[in-house]
């Protein structure tokens, strides 16, 4: 849990430090995704919230997983630019917490809601 904490974290920080220096150098791009960044970003914080109850390696990987799909995909949004392989491979990571990973109620209707968001932030692009 606290390596969890930790790995999440040092995320944090390295997707501000990308939002500093993009704005420091004149390439703020971030507008331009802002709605699909904003989705990721809450994404991740129902990540990290809903991994409380993770028993196991194989859950508390698929978990790591998906914040790292996400994180590329953040990575890439920052820049302005869209990484649909990155896209598909964050829908999928969810999707696999949600048929594997035991849940809390709150956790799981977070993560359905943040899925269904992230489509429909990426179909109205």
């Amino acid at each position: 849990m606290d390596l969890l904490r930790k790995n999440f974290s040092i995320l944090i920080l390295l997707l501000c430090a990308a939002a500093i220096s993009s704005t420091a150098f004149g390439r703020d791009h971030s507008r331009d995704w802002g709605e699909l960044r904003g989705v990721v970003d809450r994404t991740q914080s129902d990540l990290q919230a809903a991994s409380g109850l993770q028993h196991g390696d194989k859950q508390r990987a698929r978990v790591q997983h998906a914040q790292d799909d996400l994180s590329k995909l953040d990575r890439k949004l920052v820049k302005g630019k869209f990484d649909k392989e990155a896209f598909e491979h964050s829908l999928g990571a969810l999707k696999s917490i949600l048929n594997h990973n035991t849940l809390p109620v709150s956790g799981r209707d977070a993560l359905m809601r943040d899925l269904s968001q992230l489509q429909a932030a990426f179909e109205r692009r």
